[in-house]
């Protein structure tokens, strides 16, 4: 099987496992979905394709709302917001 096809079928597993496991845990919050569906996207790429740099699109736009959703915690957290 070729690398992307795994790598594209292992994040589809993670991700279908994700909605139930969180669900079960009684998160009801869509931040700490999108949170975990992006560490999950940049792992298995990380693992599959450690070296290959590309400009890819998808992860931009989820680094960015992932940084987005983090800062916002912090400042939760740090009562400034």
């Amino acid at each position: 099987m070729h690398k992307n096809h795994l790598s594209s079928l292992i994040f589809s597993c993670l991700a279908l496992f994700t909605v139930p496991i969180l669900w079960f845990l009684g998160e009801n919050r869509l931040d700490v979905y999108i949170s975990m569906y992006t560490l999950e996207y940049f792992v298995v790429k990380a693992v599959f394709n450690p070296r290959r740099v590309t400009r890819d699109c998808l992860a931009a736009a989820l680094f960015i709302i992932f940084a987005v959703i983090v800062s916002n915690r912090v400042l939760q957290v740090l009562h400034l917001l």
